[in-house]
């Protein structure tokens, strides 16, 4: 009785500290009805959801351990481009798991719609997602950023804190984790799989090849030379290197990636941090139809032509080879 009273008052007071009213009026008719099982199930949720006792930095404990002062060092940015459900889900994400995280969010959408609790910035419409990171990097304040997909979902396996240790430890400058593709099915399962976008960057005089896999393994990652969207990076060392090409729009990544390596950046992936990745469209139709620029993003890596991870070849423009 004694252990049913204890749980039952400490389940009690942390629903009145988090102001829940819903679990409030199912605690309050325990009292009335004394259900032992009840009171347990309610005092599980409550731990699901429990803050620690400190009111100035509140950190949920479903969470990794993050100190404060590390994420005053970091911001996450992320490019958002007709797809306000995904981004709103985005930011519950980080809010559970690392709500002392800043969030930088710039969105070139049609008609861009805010969300509460993150630094917005509104660009002009369809700026490609080149631009966005431009502007987003100009706007950040902190040594390290944390650059994310519109579609990603943090989760308790994102070591967002390991990634940062790597780059802090100056092991190395981009420093990435790994992703887990997802798949609503029958609207109740999910299906997740790995979707591995780092590799290797084979350069042979004027030719590229993307290859799979990783280079050599380090202390507590491994090298590589390309990863997906989801990597801690040094902040200067992206600026030193001029960002993203905005000419390139949505086709920057494989001639980003090859100018850090030709730069010195050290570039490697953690697979024990994961995050989601969600498949979805843009929820707006949009009469933009583009052709790819990874053509030209060939010609700018001074190359002939390249290989991309499906074995595909693209060849660099007649003209900008003539140039």
């Amino acid at each position: 009785m004694k252990t049913w009273l204890a749980n039952f008052e400490s389940c009690y007071q942390c629903l009145d500290k988090l102001r829940k009213p819903f679990l409030l009026r199912s605690l309050a008719k325990c009292r009335q009805t004394v259900g032992v099982r009840r009171v347990f199930c309610i005092r599980r949720r409550c731990r699901a959801i429990e803050y620690s006792a400190s009111p100035s930095r509140l950190t949920r404990t479903e969470g990794p351990a993050v100190p404060a002062l590390d994420l005053a060092k970091l911001t996450a940015v992320v490019r958002n481009f007709e797809r306000p459900k995904s981004l709103r889900r985005l930011v519950r994400s980080v809010r559970r798991f690392y709500p002392q995280l800043r969030l930088l969010v710039a969105d070139d959408s049609t008609e861009p719609r805010p969300v509460k609790g993150v630094d917005f910035l509104q660009l002009p419409s369809d700026s490609g997602r080149a631009a966005c990171q431009n502007a987003l990097l100009a706007r950040v304040r902190t040594p390290y950023f944390l650059l994310l997909d519109i579609t990603a979902e943090l989760h308790r396996g994102t070591r967002v804190d390991q990634l940062l240790q790597l780059v802090v430890d100056d092991k190395l400058d981009i420093a990435a984790g790994e992703l887990i593709a997802c798949q609503r099915r029958l609207l109740v399962f999910t299906r997740r799989q790995p979707r591995p976008e780092h590799g290797l960057c084979e350069l042979a005089r004027d030719q590229l090849t993307l290859t799979r896999g990783v280079r050599s393994r380090g202390d507590g990652f491994s090298w590589c030379d390309l990863v997906g969207n989801f990597y801690v990076a040094r902040t200067n060392k992206v600026r030193t290197l001029g960002g993203w090409d905005p000419e390139l729009r949505d086709d920057e990544r494989e001639e980003f990636f090859v100018r850090a390596q030709r730069h010195g950046l050290r570039v490697g992936i953690a697979p024990e941090a994961t995050i989601w990745h969600w498949h979805a469209a843009p929820e707006t139709r949009t009469p933009i139809s583009r052709q790819s620029e990874m053509p030209l993003a060939v010609a700018k890596m001074g190359l002939a032509r390249m290989t991309d991870f499906a074995g595909d070849v693209v060849k660099a423009p007649r003209r900008a080879l003539a140039a």
